[in-house]
């Protein structure tokens, strides 16, 4: 069971990994899936469109991409970041940057699990999850 972070064409640690760690254990236990390895690698906005074009045929900005690569019972896979997003999201919802890189991370791990926010109804239960799972992070980062 690893969870690594890793940096492409940036420079910035993000300060909350560990806490992620925990929330990400915490999510795989509660929804009674198995870890196996997750990447979460942060990034920029070229970056992120470059992989948005090649990958999803996708021409825009977004601030999360989750890539499922899981091998028998263990889920595995890459979750990749725009930190430029998360900062733009931050500001537009009136949240941290912490508090939003959270919430951003949680939408990934749900993705990797089998949430998914194409329709609707999927995007209000995905929605619901990220606010259960964030609740008790945005007490710990208001301190």
């Amino acid at each position: 069971m690893k969870i690594a972070f890793d940096y492409l064409g940036i420079k910035e640690n993000f300060q909350y990994s560990e806490l992620a760690r925990r929330v990400i254990r915490d999510i795989f236990k509660r929804e009674r899936k198995q870890l196996g390895e997750i990447s979460i690698i942060l990034t920029d906005n070229q970056h992120i469109l470059s992989i948005n074009k090649s990958f999803l045929q996708h021409s825009y900005y977004t601030d999360v991409i989750t890539f499922n690569n899981t091998r028998k019972n263990k889920l595995v896979g890459d979750i990749i970041i725009s930190i430029d997003q998360v900062e733009a999201n931050a500001k537009k919802y009136d949240a941290s940057f912490a508090e939003e890189m959270m919430r951003v991370i949680i939408h990934g791990v749900l993705h990797l699990i089998g949430y998914d926010d194409v329709v609707q109804q999927d995007r209000a239960i995905m929605k619901e999850k990220e606010e259960e799972y964030l609740l008790p992070i945005k007490k710990i980062l208001e301190q």
